[in-house]
């Protein structure tokens, strides 16, 4: 009897086995994958974005000038700043950070006082530098606009601990500038083709743009009019 029970679940097992090198053989490998991934995770991507870079700085002031950009259109201003600051030695303890929005200084030592801080927007940076004359001075030439739109220029200095500090700042001030405008013009590229395209067959042809695009695509390099008035 017991062969008997034996001999079905053997057969049973052998149809089956044969059932199945059939249909692999039936199927072409395509086929087969794309079953094989109905059972598979999809993975996910994720994006990892890292702290902004934040240097402990002592800020000397601030200095009027007349030139916006160009190589020693610091020079003269840096050296109103360093006389007021007696060398060095007289200036608030602040944190710099350095992102796409622009440059942004906070008190070091605060205690709750929670004073505000500022933030030099990136588009109206129009010149940085590591002073070569004065080596642990990282200058900025930024924009400030007033009442009526006018402007005034005016240089801002920060001492760091060490050269190789203040020419590590400079040089990523300048890339960040560089990378948010080039996305900046991208952005912009694309938005004006979109809008030629829907005066030539009509707004409702052309899609919207997915919101998904708009969160990740955010170009900080020119906030609109009501938030680019964050300058001191």
């Amino acid at each position: 009897e017991a062969r008997r029970q034996s001999k079905p679940k053997g057969y049973a097992v052998s149809v089956h086995y044969s059932a199945l090198t059939s249909l692999a053989r039936a199927c072409p490998e395509s086929a087969l994958h794309r079953v094989g991934s109905m059972f598979r995770s999809k993975r996910r991507k994720f994006r990892v974005t890292s702290e902004d870079p934040t240097y402990t700085v002592l800020y000397l002031g601030n200095a009027t000038t007349i030139q916006s950009k160009g190589e020693g259109c610091t020079d003269l201003a840096v050296c109103k700043i360093w006389s007021k600051s007696e060398a060095g030695r007289q200036g608030t303890k602040m944190k710099l950070t350095i992102s796409a929005q622009g440059i942004r200084m906070a008190h070091a030592e605060d205690k709750g006082l929670r004073r505000p801080g500022h933030l030099y927007l990136l588009h109206r940076v129009t010149y940085c530098v590591a002073d070569p004359r004065l080596p642990r001075v990282f200058a900025w030439i930024y924009r400030h606009e007033l009442k009526h739109k006018a402007v005034m220029l005016r240089c801002h200095a920060v001492l760091v601990s060490k050269p190789e500090k203040a020419k590590a700042m400079a040089l990523l001030l300048y890339q960040t500038s560089a990378t948010a405008l080039a996305e900046f013009r991208r952005l912009k590229k694309r938005d004006d083709a979109r809008h030629q395209q829907q005066q030539l067959v009509g707004e409702q042809s052309i899609p919207l743009v997915p919101l998904r695009k708009l969160l990740n695509g955010q170009c900080c390099y020119k906030p609109p009019v009501e938030r680019s008035r964050s300058a001191p």
